[in-house]
């Protein structure tokens, strides 16, 4: 099996696949986002901005000292597993045999990243050179490992990308799991969907009290990938009765979804536009919302340019670089991911910028600016602008934020 089939696997699995589908690079691009970065340094006279990761669980040992706590000194951690029972955990739950392969399989997801992306490299050599070798068994072993990992490293790389250059900032974990294997494991029922949507809100409302003030959504829960699921698990139970199914899933966490946000002004939700190279109406994310502090996030390259696989439509209205993404795995090794899966904790990092310099901002305000400070790109599609961002959140508090902000801040 090839590496891009591997990615499929994980984009059916997680609903946003965490990197790019074997799409080519072509060289001597510009790179426009490292003319655009700001760097807001600790202070520790400041309160901290709390930014939400939402997602499949974060390595807190990377993260010393950015961990939001109670009154009790207690890390702000929630989560549930992939039966959307309460598990409290930071990661999830993996047999010891292959968390002690963690560093050989951080180098395949390393290898994947450059493969992805058409960048030649030893890794990627090396591991053509193993599957090759292969039996057709062992390859389909492996391909499902690497599918799991994959899920299991997703939140920490995420998290890496929301904190970077954000002295301020520090996290508080909403963890979630999926379904594992071919055929999946759970099914999905009716009474998971009810679970699930359950789970959902309780997070979205852990988050909120917590004192996220934006939380990041690299996922989806897309209509196509619960269908793909039920074709797998279930294919004996009618069509028609599958569809409804999946309707029925993401209306369900939709309407939570919604209800929470609304309830939430203060908080700017991020979400992921989703990999599949289609519009977010063809896809149907329960993210496929309309709210004033709600961002939808697609995906760019590096000068700019629209990526191939990133999904459109009007509920996409800021776009953030996609491409090779620097981001920590567990344990500590940078990869490379490509998608909109780390697009969006790149708004989610300028929001919370934008927070430091003017903690007054709610989550509309903090949408609108991040809108109207975006430059469009050759075919009209709005990038984000870090630095342009949080300089209109500067100016929108002056007079309230104080002279010491403009000292907090630094560009490159």
């Amino acid at each position: 099996m090839r590496h891009w089939l591997v990615r499929a696997v994980i984009a059916a699995v997680v609903g946003v696949c965490p990197f790019g589908l074997g799409l080519a690079q072509e060289s001597g691009r510009r790179d426009l986002w490292a003319e655009r970065v700001v760097v807001v340094p600790d202070d520790p006279a400041a309160p901290r901005v709390l930014i939400g990761i939402w997602d499949s669980g974060v390595d807190t040992t990377l993260f010393a000292g950015r961990l939001a706590r109670d009154r009790n000194g207690r890390a702000l951690i929630r989560g549930y597993d992939a039966f959307k029972y309460r598990h409290d955990t930071p990661m999830e739950s993996l047999p010891e045999a292959l968390l002690a392969r963690r560093d050989e399989l951080n180098a395949t997801i390393q290898a994947l990243d450059d493969l992805d992306t058409a960048v030649e490299s030893a890794a990627t050599r090396a591991y053509e050179a193993r599957i090759a070798a292969m039996t057709a068994a062992d390859r389909a072993a492996a391909d499902a490992e690497v599918g799991r990992w994959s899920g299991f490293i997703h939140g920490t790389s995420v998290a890496d990308v929301a904190l970077m250059d954000n002295g301020r900032a520090a996290l508080i974990i909403a963890r979630m799991e999926w379904w594992k294997g071919s055929p999946p494991v759970p099914c999905w029922t009716r009474e998971l969907a009810d679970r699930e949507a359950a789970s959902i809100g309780d997070l979205l409302r852990f988050l909120v009290e917590g004192g996220a003030r934006v939380a990041n959504m690299s996922w989806g829960r897309h209509e196509r990938s619960y269908l793909r699921a039920l074709a797998e698990c279930a294919p004996d139970r009618p069509e028609e009765e599958r569809k409804a199914l999946a309707r029925y899933t993401v209306d369900t966490i939709r309407a939570v979804l919604r209800a929470g946000m609304l309830a939430a002004p203060r908080v700017l939700f991020v979400g992921a536009a989703g990999n599949e190279g289609i519009s977010m109406t063809e896809s149907n994310p329960a993210t496929l919302l309309s709210l004033p502090n709600f961002l939808l996030v697609g995906a760019v390259r590096q000068d700019g340019t629209k990526a191939e696989f990133t999904n459109i439509g009007s509920h996409v209205t800021i776009y953030a670089n996609g491409w090779r993404v620097p981001g920590r795995l567990p344990g500590g090794a940078i990869g490379f991911g490509t998608g909109t899966s780390m697009a969006a904790p790149l708004v989610t990092n300028a929001a919370a910028k934008m927070l430091a310099v003017n903690p007054d901002l709610t989550g509309a305000d903090l949408r609108r600016l991040i809108e109207a400070s975006a430059t469009p790109n050759a075919a009209g599609l709005p990038l984000l602008h870090p630095a342009a961002a949080v300089a209109a959140a500067q100016a929108a508090g002056r007079g309230r934020a104080g002279p010491s902000s403009e000292q907090r801040l630094d560009r490159e």
